[in-house]
Order: structure tokens, then C-alpha cells, then sequence
């Protein structure tokens, strides 16, 4: 397991994620005065879009020759994803949102489920992507090929 990259690729993608939540609260122009009062069509959104962006992550993260792509592997990189995220929450955001007055709101959304259930998600769609060896594939089709041509 290669930590220094998986480390530098989660806060590439806390920073990208960031990022596309304010674009999504701007496209929506919506404040909540609390997250759990965020529409369902949100949190899907929301869903999706980490999803999305932890695939592309973790397909980046075992794009390196040198990485093993197995389960073990796909569960340490989403355990590490989720360690980056939630540390650099507690260095950053939320001290600035302490600062600004609102953190009641930030306690909020570490008690909600749907908090914990992106987390599962993250830690499962690392693992489904280093499920995935493509290696494997290309090997068997390989092999194929030379015993007809044999």
C-alpha cells in the first residue's frame, strides 16, 4: 500500500468534492437552515456525485504498476479516504465554521446517517474498484488466444 499517494489523491478529492459542493449549493441557491432538512434529490445528488468522484479517485490510485488491485488493497485506500476527509474537516472547515458562529449546523451533519452512510459508500466503492483487476482478464484472453492459435 502505497499511503503517501493514497493520502495526496483523498485530499485531491476532499478539495474536488469541496468544490463541487459549493457549486452545487449555488446551482441550488439554497441555504438549509439545517442539513437535515436537505431535499432527498440533494442528498441523491450528493450520493452520486461522491460515488463518481471516489471511482475516478481509487482508478487513479491503482492506475500505479506498482499498486496490488485487490479487495484488501480497495478497503485500506477507502479507510484512508475516509481518515483524510475527516481530519482535514477538523483542521479546516470546522474551525472556520466554529469561527463564523454556525457550527450547531456542523454538529448536525456528523450525528446524521446519511453522514455515516457516505462513508460506507466511499469504503465500498474502493473496494468494488480494487474488486475489479483488469489484468486478470486481458491475461485469460491472452492465453486464450495463443492455445487456438497453437
Amino acid at each position: 500500500m502505497n499511503i503517501k499517494r493514497g493520502i495526496l489523491i483523498a485530499l485531491a478529492l476532499y478539495v474536488a468534492n469541496f468544490i463541487i459542493g459549493v457549486i452545487l449549493a449555488l446551482i441550488t441557491q439554497k441555504m438549509f437552515a439545517s442539513m437535515q432538512n436537505a431535499s432527498t434529490i440533494y442528498w441523491l445528488t450528493t450520493i452520486t456525485i461522491t460515488v463518481l468522484m471516489t471511482g475516478l479517485g481509487s482508478l487513479w490510485y491503482f492506475n500505479d504498476k506498482k499498486t496490488t488491485r485487490n479487495i484488501v488493497e480497495g478497503l485500506k485506500l477507502g479507510i484512508i479516504f475516509v481518515i483524510v476527509s475527516f481530519a482535514t474537516d477538523m483542521l479546516f472547515l470546522i474551525p472556520t465554521i466554529i469561527a463564523t458562529g454556525k457550527s450547531a449546523n456542523m454538529f448536525e451533519y456528523y450525528q446524521s446517517t446519511t453522514f455515516y452512510l457516505i462513508r460506507i459508500i466511499v469504503i465500498g466503492t474502493t473496494v468494488f474498484v480494487g474488486s475489479r483487476n483488469p489484468t486478470t482478464k486481458f491475461l485469460e484472453t491472452k492465453n486464450k488466444s495463443k492455445k487456438t492459435a497453437k
